[in-house]
């Protein structure tokens, strides 16, 4: 069962008629910690108030100025701002104005961020001259040429625009996600190409 609180107690006792003997008991042990508690209070108070010590006033310094003696380091410092001032103040050369009417010599080149690239043909060009030499198909230009685009013809196109920072890494992928494709249509035509070779 749980511990009765004072409030129930209290009410216990009203219930049951003993109001009078346990009220009494509880007034004195709230009288008594009250003074237990201001009593506790002015200890605090008067420890705290022991603790600082007395300190006299500082004095205050009076600076005063009416003294006409100069100053050396007053003077300097004046003589150094007039002369800035006084550079300040002096005309600016003429600049000429903001829009000329005349062109510049060199327009200014803007290197875009981003590219776009066929990965189709990336994959097909780096990859072209190690199947030639698999099916022993002439390296010339011309053969690489017609092996080049025979295989192209064949495969999707396969379109990416990527900033130049990820251009490297995305290639990695799709080189390795449609090499199955560019692999068939390379041996299809290096053996076209082998074949009817155009020399």
């Amino acid at each position: 069962m749980a511990r009765k609180s004072s409030k129930t107690a209290h009410v216990m006792n009203l219930l049951a008629g003993e109001e009078a003997e346990s009220s009494k008991e509880e007034a004195a042990r709230e009288n008594l910690a009250a003074r237990q508690t201001s009593d506790s209070t002015e200890k605090i108070r008067e420890l705290t108030d022991s603790n600082q010590p007395t300190s006299p006033p500082t004095p205050i310094s009076i600076i005063d100025m009416s003294s006409s003696a100069p100053d050396p380091v007053a003077e300097l410092i004046r003589e150094q701002l007039e002369e800035a001032e006084g550079v300040e103040d002096a005309p600016e050369p003429e600049t000429p104005p903001l829009y000329q009417e005349t062109e510049p010599d060199a327009p200014e080149i803007s290197i875009p961020s981003f590219q776009y690239l066929n990965v189709m043909e990336y994959i097909v060009k780096n990859a072209v001259s190690e199947y030639m030499d698999k099916f022993d198909v002439c390296n010339c230009d011309r053969c690489t040429a017609d092996v080049t685009a025979l295989a192209l013809s064949h495969l999707p196109p396969k379109y990416i625009v990527a900033e130049n920072t990820t251009v490297s890494p995305l290639l990695n992928f799709y080189s390795t996600r449609f090499s199955q494709q560019v692999v068939v249509e390379l041996t299809k035509a290096c053996s076209a190409v082998k074949e009817n070779p155009h020399h």
